[in-house]
Formats: C-alpha cells, sequence, structure tokens
C-alpha cells in the first residue's frame, strides 16, 4: 500500500487533475476529495489518508479548517497547497501544516511535498 492522499480544494476539475497525476506514481494513492470544509471532515475519518492536501477554502490566513483537520485526524500530515502561498507573507496562511506548496501545472512539487512530509 502507498501514500494514501486525500484532496480538499473547491475546484472539482484540480482534484480529478491532481488524482490524475498521483496514479502516475506507484508509490502514491488517492484516498479520496471534498470540495467543502464540512466534506472534508466527514470524510477524513474513513479516509484513513497519510497527507491531505488542503486549499484554503475561504479567506486565506484562516487556520479553522486546519486545525479542524487535526482534530479528526491527528496523524495526518498537512500540506497546504493553495494558489495564495506565493502572494503571502511566510505564516500569513495559518500555523501548523507540514508543509505548504503553491499550484501549479506540474506534479513532481507536490509528489516531492507528499513524499517528503512523510519521510
Amino acid at each position: 500500500m502507498g501514500i494514501r492522499v486525500f484532496h480538499c480544494d473547491d475546484s472539482e476539475a484540480f482534484t480529478r487533475l491532481v488524482a490524475f497525476w498521483l496514479s502516475e506514481h506507484e508509490d502514491l494513492e488517492h484516498a479520496g476529495q471534498a470540495h467543502t470544509a464540512q466534506g472534508a471532515l466527514d470524510a477524513l475519518p474513513q479516509a484513513r489518508a497519510d497527507v491531505v492536501l488542503l486549499d484554503t477554502l475561504g479567506k486565506p490566513g484562516d487556520n479553522t479548517l486546519l486545525n479542524e483537520i487535526r482534530t479528526v485526524a491527528p496523524e495526518v500530515k498537512v500540506i497546504v497547497y493553495s494558489g495564495y502561498v506565493r502572494l503571502m507573507q511566510e505564516g500569513a496562511l495559518g500555523d501548523g501544516a507540514d508543509a505548504y506548496l503553491e499550484k501549479s501545472d506540474d506534479d513532481a512539487p507536490l509528489v516531492a511535498a507528499i513524499r517528503a512530509v512523510v519521510q
């Protein structure tokens, strides 16, 4: 069994793209997706994810969802995977994530970040 990755993003098209990227790597497994904060909190306990990719899903800098994810799945590693990372000062996306990564059209940085946070 590979690294199980759950993706929480409001863009259904982007979650499909990321699921495709993950399928290209034998050591990575798509464990599910959610397009709302509540959907993520409901699905995570059953997803058995190792890593959560978390878009900000709301006002950048609000770490409420990140903290709630830590409550429902305390063992999971969280990568804030957002288009806002580069636009904000360090720490402005909220504390507590294991990594921060800017969204891009290249899967290499994402795959590297996933592998890094579980090691």
